[in-house]
């Protein structure tokens, strides 16, 4: 079981990174595209996605169950995620040009994720922490399947 744990979690360290780089390495305009794509049906794939990944966060749960979990590791995890989380979202707390806010009316995911792209480095400090952490994990995690 921990075999499979430490691959499912190596996937989704790369695809943080991945996420990330993407953040300042491609174009604004491409950016932006690929998200109002998203929302097109009434964010109809993003709800599909959502819902995907919440079953993938069940299934890692039950397979850290079967593994030898530390209790204060994954509680302190839990709880330095879920805070890194809110205030990278909290410093988008700048107007949107027009030119970059999506229509009047929008659902408030869509706004936040139009500020997102429109201005990433407003969460500069917060991407540098969790990139920090994608890569001790991934250095961890591939030093744990190599031994």
């Amino acid at each position: 079981m921990s075999i499979v744990l430490t691959i499912v979690l190596i996937a989704f360290c790369v695809q943080g990174l991945v996420k990330f780089a993407v953040g300042f390495l491609v174009p604004y305009s491409t950016r932006i595209n690929r998200i109002a794509a998203y929302y097109r049906r009434d964010g109809r794939i993003i709800s599909i996605y959502d819902s995907v990944t919440l079953v993938v966060i069940v299934a890692l749960i039950v397979l850290l169950f079967f593994t030898d979990m530390q209790d204060l590791s994954f509680i302190t995890g839990l709880v330095v995620g879920m805070l890194v989380i809110q205030i990278f979202f909290h410093r988008f707390d700048k107007p949107l040009a027009t030119e970059r806010a999506p229509e009047s009316a929008a659902p408030p995911r869509k706004v936040m994720s139009y500020a997102i792209q429109a201005q990433p480095g407003l969460a500069w400090r917060e991407i540098l922490v969790m990139t920090a952490l994608f890569g001790w994990a991934l250095y961890a995690l591939i030093g744990q399947l190599v031994r």
